[in-house]
């Protein structure tokens, strides 16, 4: 299986998520992981940069969009007059393209489950 523990660190890394938040969204990357596990065409791919890329996409996506949905306050940080925040929206949208992203990086290593070739009848 991938490794849960790469996808958490990278979200990680990336700044995508904090160290608290990775924490919360563990259950998500297992998901992640063992989801795309199965639609790995060859089990030595497991390790590739773009799959575990892909299973962090995946899992950023998912913890954001129960983020959103249960609309918690995702952070703030007030400095003196100087107030910065992530709007909901703004994150979802920047989950989506990542996770889009992340996808589509890992096509060569992954099976196609989205497209069905059906001969039609005449």
């Amino acid at each position: 299986m991938i490794n849960v523990w790469a996808v958490s660190q990278l979200l990680e890394d990336t700044g995508a998520l904090t160290a608290e938040e990775c924490k919360k969204a563990t259950p998500f990357c297992l998901s992640a992981c063992a989801r795309l596990s199965k639609r790995l065409k060859d089990i030595k791919y497991e390790d590739e940069p773009a799959v575990i890329t892909a299973c962090a996409g995946l899992a950023l996506y998912n913890y954001t969009l129960l983020q959103c949905i249960s609309q918690v306050d995702f952070s703030s940080f007030k400095a003196g007059d100087v107030t910065i925040s992530r709007s909901a929206s703004a994150t979802f949208e920047s989950a989506v393209k990542f996770r889009d992203e992340a996808m589509l990086g890992a096509t060569p290593y992954l099976t196609d489950v989205d497209f069905v070739f059906k001969a039609v009848e005449i």
